[in-house]
């Protein structure tokens, strides 16, 4: 039976009185089921447009930035054990991420502007020659300006919290050692950083989205183990 005899076919059975169309299956996460006809994935149409509360992303870049750094800091804050062109560890503070401040920003047409940000980047550094019980590490933020030019109407706030530190890499530049009193050396660390920049500006705005309604959990499916268990494959 052809395509266009089937659809009729149905057509018919569906006007004969007391017929009860099937319920349409459950939308759930996934693809599209696949449409016979085409052999491609095809969504069904939404039956309800809400409206929904979310960030929207008005515009964004990203770009990797070097830069260079010296800190200073002595042996009762950093410990001791360190000689010159000795590496300290370094990287980005637990906890923390990198944020932007924005400093001012000027219009230059049709809702863009060019926002000049402070972008600070939390480290930690860590002393790896520092005995036991001696203070090993100290935390440092690293600030550069960054300008950018980006869509960012009234109300609309610059974000940088998806931004990473891609490397720190920190040496002993520079020891004072005054002998005449145990524990004053002071150092001097060279650092450089490389971050991945991401700036978006966001605004937490309410949306009206086509929908098929809630999310429903499916069942909970717990696999059996394998008795006995299996060894592991032959390497060869």
């Amino acid at each position: 039976m052809s395509e266009v005899n089937k659809e009729q076919a149905q057509a018919e059975v569906s006007n004969q009185p007391g017929f009860t169309p099937p319920a349409p299956s459950p939308v759930q996460p996934g693809q599209c089921p696949i449409n016979p006809r085409t052999g491609l994935p095809q969504c069904p149409p939404p039956d309800r447009i809400e409206c929904i509360v979310v960030d929207k992303v008005y515009d964004s870049c990203f770009q990797v930035d070097t830069i260079s750094r010296d800190l200073f800091t002595d042996e009762f804050e950093f410990g001791t054990g360190l000689e010159l062109g000795d590496a300290v560890l370094c990287g980005l503070t637990e906890g923390a991420e990198i944020t932007c401040t924005e400093i001012n920003r000027t219009a230059v047409g049709d809702g863009f502007f060019t926002i000049t940000l402070s972008i600070s980047v939390p480290v930690t550094l860590t002393n790896p020659e520092a005995t036991n019980g001696e203070p090993n590490e100290i935390n440092r933020v690293f600030t550069f300006i960054k300008t950018v030019t980006l869509c960012a109407p009234e109300g609309v706030d610059p974000d940088c919290s998806e931004s990473t530190l891609l490397f720190c890499n920190c040496v002993v530049t520079n020891i004072n050692d005054f002998e005449e009193e145990a524990g004053d050396a002071e150092y001097t660390i060279s650092c450089e950083i490389q971050v991945c920049l991401v700036i978006k500006t966001i605004l937490r705005v309410q949306l009206l989205v086509p929908s098929y309604g809630f999310c429903v959990p499916a069942p909970c499916v717990t696999l059996p183990g394998v008795c006995p268990p299996l060894p592991p494959e032959q390497c060869f």
